[in-house]
């Protein structure tokens, strides 16, 4: 029941931003953060430094839930039907960045609404789980193996593989 009421939260949440006009710049102060957990490794997404690094390019990890010192925490903010997710430490968003091993890995950067910055967000009716696609590269971001905690979160082609899975929680 409490997996369901979640779910329906953060929906609602994400139907009060887009319906509630809310843009990227003003959507921040009345986000409500979330965890995201890969639903492979049961792994948090985390920024390189546990949220205390703000640089721009750095990896994003499947990390530990209980050993990421709060930097987990995302708020999705509305851009017309896509998401901006941001880092609630970092102040940065999510985005593509270079090559890793044959695919691309993903990193923050200085949030703006450029495409780059935008994922959209697929629910999976039978659990409410999310594929969380760039809108760049139409690509699914997925830990690297997607079978340990600790992996570097990539893009990779759409599947319906169980480590493109990730679950999203209200903080």
């Amino acid at each position: 029941m409490q997996r369901v009421l979640s779910r329906f939260l953060l929906v609602l949440g994400l139907l009060t931003a887009l319906l509630g006009g809310l843009t990227a710049g003003s959507a921040s102060a009345a986000s409500v953060p979330y965890h995201i957990f890969n639903n492979a490794t049961g792994g948090s997404l985390l920024p390189y430094g546990y949220g205390s690094d703000s640089s721009d390019g750095i990896l994003m990890y499947v990390w530990n839930p209980g050993l990421t010192a709060g930097g987990d925490e995302w708020t999705f903010e509305d851009v017309g039907g896509s998401y901006l997710i941001r880092n609630t430490r970092t102040g940065k968003c999510l985005k593509p960045g270079g090559p890793w091993y044959g695919k691309t890995y993903v990193t923050q950067g200085a949030c703006n609404t450029n495409l780059e910055f935008q994922w959209g967000l697929q629910v999976r009716g039978s659990d409410g789980a999310y594929k969380i696609t760039s809108r760049s590269s139409h690509q699914v971001m997925t830990p690297y193996y997607g079978t340990a905690l600790g992996e570097v979160v990539v893009l990779e082609a759409d599947s319906s593989v169980t480590k493109n899975w990730w679950s999203i929680t209200p903080v």
